[in-house]
């Protein structure tokens, strides 16, 4: 339970000190593979979450380290591809569990991927996805 709530903190730091960094115009320092300088690289590193461009894994990929309450200003990297309800499938390499959601703002319909957890998603959530969370 510790460790869960030091993670969870030290997350939200990192968030809050790279918002604070890019007002600022200060580069932050990479802290590891899963930092906040590098999610979203299109690599499902460990502790991420990714959504992919088609089902059964086909790429792009759309990796989240952080919850992304709004996925309209987001791209697959490396392509123009728009990553708002464009993913069908999915893989949790975190040890938390994730939420996807239908709408912004972590609304609509909600459905949640176990760690470790993978697979095509359903007719619910397959294009539709705008938002996921940690928890």
């Amino acid at each position: 339970m510790v460790r869960t709530n030091l993670r969870r903190h030290l997350r939200r730091a990192v968030a809050t000190g790279a918002a604070v960094a890019a007002l600022s115009g200060i580069g932050m320092a990479s802290a590891g593979s899963a930092s906040a300088a590098t999610h979203k690289n299109g690599v499902v590193e460990t502790g991420e979450l990714g959504l992919y461009y088609l089902a059964n894994y086909g790429t792009p990929i759309f990796d989240l380290y952080f919850s992304d309450a709004d996925f309209s200003n987001d791209v697959f990297p490396g392509t123009g591809i728009r990553a708002d309800n464009n993913t069908e499938s999915d893989w949790n390499r975190d040890t938390y569990t994730w939420w996807v959601c239908t709408g912004y703002n972590y609304s609509g319909s909600c459905g949640y991927i176990s760690p470790g957890a993978y697979g095509n998603l359903n007719s619910t959530y397959k294009n539709t996805v705008s938002s996921a969370y940690f928890s």
